[in-house]
């Protein structure tokens, strides 16, 4: 019988998997590197190991060191959470072959999702994909971007998190691209196979979330929007999306349900999709949980982690596609450490957290007042998800969430966010993934004095606003936004440099 699972991971995730493994009667065990030794996710699992190390390299991606962990804690399940190992071919065949139980797809299903070029040619007997292939040489890539016409994009058959991407808009461009994608590639992946395709110009991205058990049932939760994106790397997501109608998504669904049933994928997955001017083509498949997760969740009311391990489990689904109702509307806004023009990362001590109390609203996080998060992983530190029963409320929700949320002490991207929802393409639902490029910074005289003053005073000032008056605080963003009414309120110190 199985008693424990390692989940290899840090952060929020852990938290995530470790609430719904004692649900369904797990023990929930961790592994934490030298910089994660104050790390909130190492008291919320039964017994953790340090595996040395400060890198990812030293630590989280050490395979040898996660297997070692598991054998010591008796772990008999290993959940990858996602990013670190888990979509890495190679750690789910030693987790098999070391006798655990992996959470997550098959090898040879994780094999064929990980390929992209593999997985486009598979899809494509299913989906419509762009126009590309594989290519080994410059002069093959020339040969072909000539076919397909430009602009052409080149991505990583192993790629990931927009490394290896590359746009070229003429055969002058290819030349150096072609090198720089390689290199990035093989630096990042392992691998230097690149891929090129028909670069589609401003697309949404859209995303489905499957679930697929060993006894090949594969059902479908519905669609995130997950379009507001910078350097490729997702910032809001919302479902159901503003753009797809229900014909669509009746479409949509449908090919990722036959996708993956082609790839004869089992677990949890996400297949992806571009989507612009009513078409929409198969990007690819993500093996394992998205960051994400919770906005489906909230409108499904579906704990996707209690599938995945009832599925690696042999249990089996516990629902049918007729019995998934999707009810009202659900955001997500990633939280980062970073400075909210740049996206530059900015770790450093955390002063003052405190995230908003709302039962309505749901917080996924491990950072704590007086934490330091450490330079050397990714800098998301909160997932602030809200859930309405229509998309106008559950974008008024957010808006209050941020506006309450409480970070000082390190920059963060609650700015941004508040600039996005206040931004009319947004509110309109007419947005893609150039989103970003279109906030251009903006900040009066009044905000800027108002930075500085939250920057250097030790004390919370709050501005009250009077019926003609604005907080300057909130004139410093993006856009000049009118706000809707003359709520007193103040943002934290997160704005910062």
């Amino acid at each position: 019988m199985v008693k424990r699972i390692l989940i290899a991971n840090r952060g929020e995730i852990v938290l995530r998997v470790a609430r719904t493994s004692r649900k369904l009667g797990l023990e929930p065990c961790g592994v934490y590197s030298e910089a994660d030794k104050e790390s909130l996710h190492i008291k919320h699992c039964e017994e953790a190991l340090n595996i040395g190390g400060h890198l990812p390299s030293e630590s989280y991606l050490r395979m040898d060191k996660i297997i070692d962990a598991a054998k010591k804690l008796g772990c008999e399940m290993i959940h990858p959470g996602y990013g670190f190992l888990a979509e890495n071919l190679e750690f789910s065949e030693l987790c098999k072959r070391e006798g655990f139980i992996f959470v997550g797809p098959s090898p040879s299903a994780m094999k064929l999702s990980g390929d992209k070029a593999k997985a486009r040619e598979v899809a494509s007997r299913i989906a419509p994909v762009l126009k590309g292939k594989e290519i080994s040489t410059e002069s093959n890539a020339l040969d072909l971007a000539e076919e397909i016409g430009y602009p052409v994009i080149l991505k990583a058959v192993k790629g990931g998190g927009g490394r290896g991407l590359r746009v070229i808009e003429s055969a002058d461009d290819l030349g150096e691209a072609f090198s720089s994608s390689k290199n990035e590639a093989v630096l990042s992946f392992g691998s230097d196979r690149v891929y090129i395709e028909k670069y589609l110009e401003n697309p949404r991205h859209i995303e489905v979330q499957i679930l697929g058990d060993d006894d090949s049932k594969v059902i479908h939760l519905g669609e995130r929007d997950c379009s507001i994106q910078r350097r490729h790397q997702k910032l809001i997501e919302e479902t159901p999306s503003p753009a797809v109608t229900s014909d669509i998504r009746a479409k949509m669904t449908e090919k990722a349900i036959g996708v993956t049933k082609e790839m004869a994928y089992t677990n949890a997955g996400t297949v992806e999709f571009l989507f612009m001017g009513g078409n929409f083509y198969f990007m690819e498949l993500n093996s394992r949980i998205q960051v994400e997760h919770p906005i489906t969740e909230e409108v499904t009311g579906i704990d996707i982690v209690e599938q995945q391990l009832r599925i690696a489990l042999s249990r089996g689904l516990t629902i049918k596609q007729e019995e998934v109702k999707f009810r009202g509307h659900a955001i997500e806004c990633r939280i980062n450490a970073e400075h909210p023009i740049s996206f530059a990362p900015y770790p450093g001590m955390v002063t003052k957290f405190v995230p908003p109390k709302d039962d309505r609203v749901r917080v996924d996080t491990a950072l704590y007042s007086g934490y330091t998060i450490p330079p050397f992983y990714d800098s998301l530190i909160a997932k602030l998800i809200c859930h309405e029963e229509d998309r106008n409320k559950a974008i008024e929700r957010m808006r209050t969430s941020l506006l309450s949320f409480r970070i000082s002490g390190i920059p963060s991207t609650i700015p941004f966010h508040l600039s996005a929802l206040n931004d009319q393409r947004f509110l309109r639902g007419d947005y893609d993934t150039t989103f970003v490029n279109g906030l251009k910074p903006f900040a009066s005289r009044e905000g800027q004095i108002a930075a500085a003053l939250f920057s250097l005073l030790p004390k919370r000032i709050q501005i009250l606003e009077r019926e003609k008056d604005k907080d300057p605080w909130l004139m410093s963003r993006y856009d000049d936004i009118q706000f809707r009414d003359n709520r007193s309120g103040y943002l934290s110190s997160s704005w910062k440099r």
